[in-house]
């Protein structure tokens, strides 16, 4: 179980490495965002994490009616929740190759990579957050190993009151946290002590803290100390009120190919963990 933490001061700390130079900012049917997922055993998908055993891998959905959002795929991709954008080879759908848990997952790839070929999914059904405090959580599978130290996002919110939009994804084969297109500029902090992994299930979970215009970031329900940042690491940054919250796949300033299955997606404006 994760430790409990308190929402808008949580304690970690960022190593600063530095940020890439460019900036950037076939749905289904029958999703069931904010429902329960119909579950089921782990077939064709599945696929074992190391720390998994701890809050279940594999088995059926555990996706939470309570929350704001929580999204198994078990139903397709509901396109009354989610916005579906993709440009260039990239191709996005739910399938049964590999799933964290129940028998699907959202599945997204890119044969050529770069800036110009990405594939997100968004949605505004949780805005407004609660003190605009958001919390997001994701099982994400990497089936082909990072081989560039290109900087990508996972997920990324938006709003108003600043033009910065708030990533969470990485740079340097590693998971981070950034902005771009705000006063502070275009950056990326890396957590290089601990590599992304391949074809493995990870649960990784965010915090996007208005009120301290502060990031925080769990990797299988454990801290991240060197995840973190804010105006004490980088002067004039701010986050947005924010309005919506994408999570796909995009590697800005180098192109390789990439393969990723997203599972298990959950939105709330507490700590969400990985268990449910």
């Amino acid at each position: 179980m994760r430790t409990p933490h308190v929402t808008g001061l949580t304690l970690l700390s960022v190593l600063a490495l530095g940020a890439c130079s460019a900036s950037d900012g076939a749905s289904g049917t029958g999703g069931t965002g904010g429902g329960a997922g119909a579950g089921g055993a782990s077939g064709v998908g599945g696929g074992a994490s190391g720390a998994g055993g701890a809050f279940g891998i594999s088995g059926p959905s555990r996706c939470d009616s309570t929350l704001p959002l929580c999204e198994s795929f078990e139903g397709g991709l509901d396109g009354t929740l989610w916005k579906t954008t993709k440009a260039g080879d990239a191709t996005i759908a739910v399938d049964d190759v590999h799933a964290a848990r129940g028998t699907k997952a959202l599945h997204v790839k890119t044969t050529a990579g770069g800036g110009s070929n990405f594939a997100y999914i968004k949605e505004t059904k949780t805005f407004p957050a609660t003190n605009n405090v958001l919390y997001g959580r994701m099982f994400v599978w990497f089936e082909d190993a990072l081989t560039t130290d290109g900087h990508f996002s996972l997920a990324e919110g938006a709003g108003t009151g600043t033009a910065a939009v708030i990533r969470f994804g990485g740079q340097f084969k590693a998971f981070g946290v950034g902005t771009d297109g705000g006063d502070s500029g275009d950056w990326t902090d890396s957590d290089r002590t601990k590599l992304v992994p391949t074809q493995t299930w990870v649960c990784a979970e965010f915090q996007f803290d208005g009120p301290t215009n502060t990031f925080h970031v769990w990797w299988d329900d454990m801290e991240r100390p060197t995840l973190t940042s804010g105006p004490s690491k980088h002067t004039s940054f701010t986050m947005p009120t924010f309005n919506s919250l994408w999570f796909g796949w995009w590697m800005y300033n180098l192109a390789e190919p990439q393969e990723i299955w997203i599972d298990e997606i959950a939105v709330d404006y507490k700590p969400i963990g990985c268990s449910q």
